[in-house]
């Protein structure tokens, strides 16, 4: 009896880990501030790191490991309890859902955000309530379990972009920049990521990324193979930028901040004049790394 209770319980922490998304690493960066302007602000990292580990972004059990996740404060200036600043946030896809491994899914650099911030505040998850420090925390935690999402299956990260796209609404009426509905063709908002994501035109996108990520996971067991399973999805995407894109796709540059070295890593000294012509139409932006990987540097 007392085995079977050991079992039991042990059982129910097992749900309780897995109900979670994320395994997040949390730093906060205040070398602008001076000693007196960190002191109530020490516990950040801590109390970030707990709540994004500890908290339940989808209305059921995760299903596989844990997402990482690492998540960077960089605390520009105080004035009493009003912070400016900016996020980094870096997710990774584990490949073939092996922890320890990591392919880069989501590499983002906010550097517009302000928001208040008192001692040992208590941070809670409220997707229909518009708060300036964690909504915005909210809102990329969503994006990176969406994209984990949509490398699994067909379009499932639809689910989380549809709580970020309603934490977006949210800063809109609040009157939040990068919540702003207006911006330029191309330009990498909060607003027009989240747009894309949600946007029916941009689904055979989230399909390659999908392809991407199931050729990665071939890679793993057969590089032979899942180079060249790389290289068709590369050339799909290609085809995609020119067929279907009539101005520049913040998803398909948000796709490669994240991708560029990993891509270059794989077909360093690859001979194929096509797969490189592609790439530099992709991303043109890393077209310098593009040509040292051709030519095996």
């Amino acid at each position: 009896m007392f085995l079977f209770l050991i079992i039991v319980l042990a059982a129910m922490q097992n749900v309780t880990v897995s109900a979670q998304e994320l395994q997040a690493t949390v730093n906060v960066n205040m070398q602008t501030l001076t000693q007196d302007q960190r002191q109530d602000m020490m516990t950040m990292a801590r109390d970030v790191e707990n709540y994004l580990n500890s908290n339940r972004y989808l209305n059921r059990d995760w299903d596989g490991e844990r997402i990482p996740v690492d998540v960077t404060i960089y605390v520009n200036a105080r004035n009493g309890n009003r912070v400016s600043g900016r996020l980094s946030v870096v997710s990774k896809r584990l490949v073939n859902n092996a922890v320890g491994t990591g392919s880069g899914l989501l590499r983002i650099f906010d550097q517009d955000w302000s928001f208040e911030w008192s001692f040992s505040p208590t941070l809670v998850y409220q997707p229909l309530r518009y708060d300036a420090f964690t909504s915005v925390l909210d809102y990329y935690m969503l994006v990176a379990i969406g994209l984990d999402m949509d490398t699994y299956e067909d379009l499932a990260g639809t689910e989380a972009y549809k709580i970020a796209q309603q934490i977006a609404q949210n800063g809109n009426a609040q009157g939040v920049g990068q919540f702003s509905t207006v911006y330029q063709p191309g330009q990498l908002t909060r607003m027009s990521l989240i747009t894309e994501l949600m946007d029916m035109r941009f689904q055979p996108l989230r399909r390659l990324i999908y392809d991407y990520h199931d050729a990665m996971d071939t890679y793993d067991t057969d590089k032979v193979k899942g180079l060249a399973d790389l290289e068709v999805v590369i050339r799909d995407l290609s085809d995609y930028k020119k067929n279907k894109l009539s101005s520049r796709s913040v998803l398909m540059q948000v796709f490669f901040d994240a991708k560029a070295m990993e891509i270059a890593g794989m077909f360093k000294g690859v001979k194929s004049p096509g797969l490189w012509g592609d790439l530099r139409f992709l991303d043109p932006g890393n077209t310098q790394l593009y040509e040292a990987a051709q030519q095996g540097k």
